[in-house]
Order: structure tokens, then C-alpha cells, then sequence
């Protein structure tokens, strides 16, 4: 029998598991609209589990990272060989579906 390490863990955030989620269908290739459809489910959960001002700074600072993230994806399209055809497409896809993201998670700041 395998020893208590004591104290139980902490199931995750409701912003860890939306991101989770988002990393998990982005890695799978998601196009711009799914990653869009995949940001409003995610948007509609953390609402469920949270008040307004909490899901507030939540979207916020999921649309800031991602600003991040497709920043730095537009720019590693330019660090792909011209040659490498698949390569640079692949590279393409995740920048547009990062910027949808961050795009999704803008609009749901905005209320729009």
C-alpha cells in the first residue's frame, strides 16, 4: 500500500481547466472558427462557476497571455524556411487560430 503524501490536492481553477482545454484543441490543429467556438463554451463555463467581476479579470488575463501568444506565433512564422512548404502552413494555422483566440476572448470582454 502506497503511503498518504498528506494533504489532498487541490482540484484545478476553473481558468486552468479552460485554459487546458483551449492548449488541448489547439494542439489538434483547430481552425480560427473552432477556436473561437471553443472560447465561448469556455466563456460560458467560467460564468457558471464564478461572479462577474472574477470572470472579468479571468477573460482579461486570458486575452492579454494570448495577445501574447499570437504575437509571438506571427513572428516564428517568419523564423520558417520559405522552402519548408508544410512547415510554414502549419505555422500560418497556429498564428491565425491564436489570434481568434485572443480575438474570442476581446469580444467577451466587449460584451459583443
Amino acid at each position: 500500500m502506497k503511503p498518504s503524501s498528506g494533504a489532498p490536492k487541490r482540484a484545478p481553477s476553473p481558468q486552468r481547466v479552460a485554459l487546458n482545454r483551449l492548449s488541448a484543441v489547439m494542439q489538434r490543429g483547430a481552425t480560427p472558427d473552432r477556436m473561437a467556438r471553443e472560447v465561448d463554451a469556455v466563456v460560458a463555463q467560467l460564468r457558471d462557476t464564478a461572479d462577474a467581476e472574477q470572470v472579468q479579470a479571468w477573460l482579461e488575463e486570458m486575452r492579454d497571455g494570448f495577445a501574447e501568444s499570437a504575437d509571438a506565433a506571427a513572428e516564428a512564422i517568419d523564423e520558417v524556411e520559405a522552402t519548408e512548404k508544410a512547415a510554414r502552413r502549419h505555422a500560418e494555422n497556429a498564428a491565425l487560430a491564436m489570434a481568434a483566440t485572443r480575438d474570442a476572448f476581446a469580444r467577451h470582454l466587449t460584451g459583443a
